[in-house]
């Protein structure tokens, strides 16, 4: 049974009841309402902001007129992280996937993410594929050096042709005025031999449209790029994926309505992730959870819990084509907008329950189902015959589909995220007459539990896949390239959110001092 009650500007907050004896401190401990406010505070810093955010839609648009122009009749949509949390995370990229009328099998999106990869290349973007991945993908490196929400230089809309001749005068008066009726070009401007043509667009996604169609269907033209790649249009400043399998779109938005019903999710979710990379639980190609994983736990906890209600499948059962090809942005809410004491209480309760209640060898984390069992799935060690590798230790079912989410985690990664859980909790009880400082170990310097060497090849495999060594010694390679992205990455966004602070001080002061100058002339 759930009980309300009014507080602040948000019509309602739910009592927490756990389905388990707790060894927590009672809720009414004032040091919880302390801890809460600190988990707002670190999930705010965690939000780029509105322009950064559209900037990640438009470069959606960019994203789908360069798949068009090779030929495929596709829709290209956003989902993962901004579709569950409606923002742009510091540090985080972007997910988007190519949506047709019928799916593509495995090796046909190996050769569309191929082309796709390639294209981009040409336009002057780092990327590179994976092929033979379970879901194929195509990878792409930040390559500007603006921040995201970052105004736009002179030259962001303008693009160069190079064409593979000198064209006469009479060629290039025609390729300008269809420049300009075609695609909107503003100006075109020539160089002295006629090898090179410089237009200007009224918006950057008109130059990203025009740039891959005009060299699609100009057989003359060599090489199309914008002017300046690292000040240029919105899909050179993040780093992104691009897949063709919609099962990620439809879990996001089913994901991020479940989160929408209570308010503070987002928040929870942010410092968990934080608290995640910190301790290594959300490492994905050392066998351990992708931040994804945490999603679904965090939802089956706050099901399980009362705080938002169990997620049903069938009232979003609908087609990729009818969902949002782009998510409307929702700033956070605030600490005075609701009960900070039940936030800070269902971080630790969160902590405690995967660290300690949940049953790993006989359970199932789930979004619709809270009693779910491996043995009902035929993913406990007795019932799997097949051999899955090694038996779904560690359980999570997919939202829509029958699919493991923890697959890759074998037994020692499953105690390995068990133990991170429960340090984490024994982290926040050690110092929790300091929530202060408890928050800031836990998310910056959290007890890790010792874990050997993630091998990733185990017995058993098929003679035909390279030798164990060769094996490997790649995989050390793509796990370097994984670290090094990865760290890039949340280096750029660590830096964005200085720049958005110090943006925050100096807007503050410049409105101070003119409030001191109307006083001084009022007077």
């Amino acid at each position: 049974m759930r009980n309300f009650r009014h507080v602040g500007r948000i019509c309602f907050t739910r009592f927490v009841t756990l389905p388990w004896k707790s060894n927590l401190p009672s809720i009414q401990d004032p040091n919880w309402r302390i801890l809460g406010k600190n988990v707002v505070d670190v999930a705010q810093s965690c939000d780029t902001g509105e322009a950064a955010f559209n900037e990640c839609c438009l470069a959606r648009d960019q994203l789908e007129s360069i798949v068009q122009s090779i030929g495929y009749d596709m829709n290209v949509f956003i989902f993962g992280g901004l579709v569950t949390l409606k923002i742009f995370e510091v540090g985080g990229d972007v997910d988007f996937v190519g949506v047709s009328d019928i799916e593509p099998g495995t090796q046909e999106a190996s050769e569309i993410v191929k082309r796709v990869a390639r294209e981009l290349r040409h336009l002057g973007l780092k990327a590179w594929c994976l092929p033979k991945a379970r879901v194929p993908v195509v990878k792409v490196d930040r390559i500007s050096k603006c921040f995201p929400g970052s105004p736009f230089n002179s030259l962001s809309c303008d693009g160069v042709f190079q064409f593979i001749r000198q064209l006469n005068n009479t060629e290039a008066e025609e390729f300008s005025n269809y420049l300009k009726e075609n695609y909107g070009a503003k100006e075109v401007e020539w160089s002295s031999t006629f090898n090179f043509a410089t237009a200007r667009f009224p918006t950057t996604s008109s130059l990203m449209y025009a740039l891959p169609h005009l060299k699609s269907q100009n057989e003359n033209i060599l090489a199309s790029l914008p002017v300046d790649t690292r000040n240029g249009p919105e899909i050179y400043r993040f780093p992104f994926d691009f897949c063709l399998s919609s099962t990620g779109l439809r879990n996001s938005y089913l994901l991020g309505e479940a989160l929408s019903k209570y308010p503070f999710s987002r928040h929870l979710l942010l410092t968990l992730k934080k608290w995640g990379r910190a301790c290594g639980t959300i490492n994905s190609i050392d066998g351990l959870l992708a931040s994804y994983a945490l999603t679904v736990m965090l939802v089956h906890f706050l099901a399980l819990v009362g705080i938002i209600p169990i997620v049903s499948t069938e009232n979003n059962a609908c087609g990729p084509y009818l969902l949002e090809a782009s998510p409307k942005y929702q700033p956070l809410a605030y600490s005075t907008d609701g009960d900070m004491a039940q936030v800070g209480f269902l971080l630790a309760s969160f902590l405690e329950y995967f660290g300690k209640i949940f049953n790993y060898t006989q359970n199932v984390v789930c979004t619709s189902d809270m009693n779910l069992s491996k043995k009902s799935m035929g993913w406990n060690e007795l019932s799997n015959t097949n051999g899955k590798p090694p038996f779904f230790e560690f359980a999570i079912k997919d939202p829509y589909g029958i699919d493991n989410i923890g697959r890759n985690l074998d037994l020692e990664s499953t105690l390995f995220v068990q133990e991170a859980h429960a340090f984490g909790l024994e982290c926040l009880l050690e110092n929790f007459n300091d929530p202060n400082a408890s928050l800031h170990i836990l998310t910056q310097k959290p007890p890790i539990p010792k874990r050997s060497t993630y091998v990733s090849r185990k017995k058993g495999i098929d003679s035909d896949f390279p030798a164990t060594n060769q094996f490997e010694a790649r995989n050390a390679l793509s796990k370097m390239r994984f670290h090094e992205r990865k760290k890039t990455i949340e280096k750029f966004g660590i830096k964005a959110a200085k720049n958005a602070e110090n943006q925050h001080a100096a807007s503050r002061v410049t409105k101070d001092i003119l409030g001191w100058i109307r006083n001084d002339v009022n007077r």
